[in-house]
C-alpha cells in the first residue's frame, strides 16, 4: 500500500472571477472555468494524507483506491478515514503580466451526488515551493479531464508542489499587520515585545535537502500545533528549527530562574502530541531575521526570538551569511563578545518540565 501527501489550497482561500466556483455543472472537466481568473488569497497550504491500495503513488481521476489516510478536516468539514479522493480536472493558469504558467489539479472529495459535484481545493504540479504568487489574478487558459482519465497522463504525487518546510508562510507581526517571513527584508519594521517597532538589520536562510535531513535527523524542524501553548499560541501550526527559542511566562520560570519570563528551545517541548518533529522528506529552509539587539516577536501568535548571533549560531549558517553578520557587527568576532539574550535561557531539563498541557486543535 502506497502512502503519500498532497498539499492543497482550500476553496475558501481561492477567489474565482465571474461569480464562478471551483465546482460547477461541467466541473468534471473544469471547462466552466476557462476564460475566468483564479486568485490565491493566502498561502495557507493544507497537507492531506492519502493511501492507495493499488500500490501506486499517482494522484489521479477515477481511482477508487485513493483514500484519505485517517479522518481529516478540509475547508471546515471533517471527512472520515477511507473517504475517496481524486484529481477531478487539470487547469492551466497563466500570469498575464509575466506569461508564466502553472498546472493545477481540482482536489475532489467523493462525498456528493454526482461524485464530481464538488471541488474542495486546488493542488499544484511543480517542485517544493512551486506555487503561484498570492494575490495575483491568474488566467485559466485551458481545462482537461483529470490525470489518468480520458487519455490524460497520470501525475505522481512526488511531482506535486509542496511548501518548503519552515513555512515560508510563517507570519511575523509588523506595524502593518502580519507579513510572511519570506517577504521580509533588511530595513523592514517588525513589532517587538520590548522595544516596539524595530528595523531588521539582516535576513538570511539555511537550506537543507531531504538527504541532509535523512543523514542528520537532529535538524528536523519542530511542528508546534495550533493552540499548543494556549488559545492562539500559535493560532495555527507553526514550524521552527529545533533550537529556535520560545518565550514562556510561568510560575516555574520564577522557580528556576527568578524571572517572570524565560526562553527555551522548541525541541525541548517535543511530546509527540502538541509539539512534534517533522521529517520533511523534500527538505527545509530555515529563515532568520535579526534586529540590532535580540528581540521577541510574534510568529503566528506565538512569542519567539529573533536571530541571536552568538558563536554557535554563526557557525550554523553558511560562511557567507556569517560574514554578512560580522560585517554588520564586527565586535562579534572578538572572543567573549556574544550579545545577551532578551530573556534568561532555560536548560533542557528545565524546559521539559514546562511542556504545554493545552489540547492543541
Amino acid at each position: 500500500m502506497a502512502r503519500y501527501s498532497v498539499w492543497m489550497l482550500e476553496a475558501s482561500n481561492i477567489t474565482v472571477s465571474g461569480g464562478q466556483s471551483l465546482s460547477g455543472i461541467t466541473q468534471g472537466d473544469g471547462s466552466h472555468l476557462v476564460g475566468e481568473t483564479i486568485r490565491l488569497d493566502t498561502n495557507d497550504w493544507l497537507e492531506t494524507a492519502i493511501r492507495d491500495g493499488g500500490q501506486d503513488s499517482d494522484f489521479d481521476d477515477n481511482d477508487n483506491n485513493q483514500r484519505l489516510d485517517g479522518a481529516q478536516t478540509i475547508d471546515g468539514t471533517t471527512y472520515g478515514n477511507s473517504t475517496q479522493v481524486e484529481a477531478e480536472y487539470r487547469l492551466t493558469l497563466r500570469d498575464p503580466d509575466t506569461g508564466e504558467t502553472w498546472d493545477v489539479l481540482g482536489y475532489n472529495i467523493d462525498n456528493s451526488n454526482p461524485q464530481y459535484g464538488t471541488v474542495e481545493g486546488l493542488a499544484f504540479v511543480g517542485p517544493a515551493g512551486g506555487f503561484p504568487p498570492v494575490g495575483r489574478d491568474l488566467e485559466v487558459i485551458a481545462a482537461y479531464e483529470g490525470p489518468g482519465s480520458s487519455g490524460q497522463p497520470s501525475i505522481d504525487a512526488s511531482d506535486l508542489a509542496s511548501p518548503p518546510c519552515f513555512t515560508p508562510g510563517t507570519r511575523i507581526l509588523t506595524p502593518q499587520g502580519y507579513r510572511w517571513v519570506e517577504d521580509l527584508k533588511a530595513g523592514d519594521l517588525v513589532e517587538t515585545r520590548d522595544a516596539g517597532a524595530q528595523p531588521l538589520c539582516w535576513v538570511g536562510e539555511v537550506a537543507l535537502s531531504g538527504q541532509d535531513l535523512q543523514r542528520r535527523p537532529e535538524f528536523w524542524p519542530v511542528r508546534i500545533k495550533a493552540h499548543a501553548f494556549g488559545p492562539g499560541r500559535p493560532c495555527r501550526d507553526l514550524l521552527l528549527s529545533p533550537q529556535h527559542r520560545i518565550l514562556l511566562s510561568d510560575w516555574r520560570a520564577e522557580l528556576f530562574r527568578g524571572e517572570a519570563e524565560v526562553l527555551a528551545a522548541s525541541v525541548h517541548f517535543v511530546d509527540g502530541v502538541n509539539v512534534q518533529r517533522a521529517s520533511c522528506p523534500t527538505g527545509v529552509r530555515y529563515l532568520h531575521i535579526m534586529c540590532g539587539t535580540h528581540q521577541i516577536v510574534l510568529a503566528d501568535g506565538l512569542e519567539t526570538e529573533t536571530f541571536l548571533p552568538g558563536q554557535a549560531a554563526l557557525a550554523s549558517v553558511p560562511r557567507s551569511a556569517a560574514d554578512e553578520v560580522l560585517e554588520l557587527f564586527p565586535e562579534l568576532a572578538i572572543a567573549g563578545a556574544a550579545p545577551l539574550p532578551a530573556r534568561p535561557v532555560l536548560r533542557g531539563w528545565e524546559a521539559r518540565v514546562m511542556r504545554p498541557t493545552a489540547n492543541a486543535a
